[in-house]
């Protein structure tokens, strides 16, 4: 599979051939950059008595999983067919080691911006530099932590011994491009260019949202992407975009013609990563989220009940300083919901002024 191979997808390609399943192959992080459909990371701050000992590439693959064939041999959960890429890499040190797992967060808005650390009653922030990462307790009750930068999700696991939270922040800030060269095409792609569920026409598993309980799974299989001139032309459902001035830019969007809705997804413009997501749908739509909202069993700073946009409105966030922060709300006819990941660009008030201020394309 060629180094640019996610630029292009047949959505109508599945894998049903057992001599044509690839399984994961032991690699490093620069070779990984050149085929993979997120900026490769590599860590660059490890303890003293630390080393990466083995990086390993599990390669994109069409959806399927061919009779005959174990998940667990092709790197495949249990829970989905769907072959995306990512990289994982083992952190050995004395008698102590981590795993590393890198991929694009592409089934839903990364819920809150913990997904790896969900449930963990109060995660603790950690300041990247032009991001917010996270540590706290992993769904195998393991010490864990989590960043996103330049749209990679990157996650650590303690797997033997222990780590001090000192260390495991000096992980989450020392990841650098493994090749940045080589990671030019993905880091100025468009999210939905780079989405594998959307490339394949498939629907993703379901994920929490957020910290409140949103219902609606991501139909990709039927999906089609839209213009930010299509947007303001002719869309499904009015959608609403961030300010001229705001610090969000239109990355790409997505109709879904059958669930009468519209997914748009907007990046900070400081760093090109932090993101908004913002989902417009007509009422009675699998998309549209429930009025008043569920909390999601996820611990949250905040959760009430305000006035954003002249009407009542369903704001959330994990913390106030740091994000990640959400609101749902109704108007016009249509109902909305909104999801930011953590940021140092931005604070609660701060996102609420953003949503405040959303116009129509």
């Amino acid at each position: 599979m060629s180094g640019r191979s996610w630029r292009v997808a047949d959505p109508d390609a599945r894998l049903t051939d057992p001599d044509a399943a690839e399984t994961p192959r032991e690699t490093t992080f620069a070779d990984a950059a050149a085929h993979a459909n997120v900026v490769v990371h590599e860590p660059t701050d490890l303890p003293a008595d630390c080393a990466v000992e083995t990086v390993t590439y599990r390669p994109e693959q069409p959806p399927g999983r061919p009779e005959g064939v174990d998940a667990a041999d092709m790197g495949q959960t249990p829970w989905s067919d769907g072959n995306p890429c990512s990289v994982r890499a083992v952190v050995r040190g004395d008698g102590r080691g981590l795993r590393i797992k890198e991929f694009l967060y592409d089934w839903a808005p990364p819920a809150a911006g913990v997904a790896p650390l969900w449930r963990t009653p109060d995660p603790t922030p950690v300041d990247c530099g032009d991001a917010v990462g996270w540590l706290g307790t992993d769904y195998e009750d393991r010490r864990g932590a989590c960043l996103q930068r330049e749209r990679a999700q990157l996650e650590a696991s303690v797997t033997e011994g222990s780590f001090a939270d000192d260390e495991l922040a000096a992980l989450l800030r020392g990841f650098e491009p493994a090749d940045a060269a080589a990671s030019e095409g993905v880091r100025a792609a468009p999210f939905h260019a780079l989405n594998y569920w959307v490339r394949y026409a498939c629907r993703p598993p379901g994920v929490p949202h957020g910290l409140w309980e949103y219902a609606g799974g991501r139909p990709y299989d039927g999906s089609r992407p839209v213009s930010r001139a299509s947007l303001a032309r002719d869309p499904p459902v009015r959608p609403l975009v961030p300010a001229s001035d705001d610090v969000f830019l239109f990355d790409s969007a997505l109709a879904f013609p059958e669930a009468d809705a519209v997914e748009c997804v907007f990046r900070n413009r400081a760093n090109g990563s932090d993101h908004l997501w913002i989902t417009a749908a007509a009422e009675g739509s699998p998309l549209a989220p429930d009025l008043p909202p569920e909390p999601a069993d996820q611990p949250a700073e905040t959760r009430e009940r305000v006035d954003l946009r002249g009407t009542e409105a369903y704001y959330a966030a994990l913390t106030e300083e740091h994000g990640a922060w959400e609101a749902l709300w109704r108007e016009g006819g249509v109902a909305y919901a909104a999801w930011a990941g953590a940021s140092p660009a931005l604070d609660g008030a701060a996102f609420r002024g953003t949503v405040d201020r959303l116009v129509a394309p």
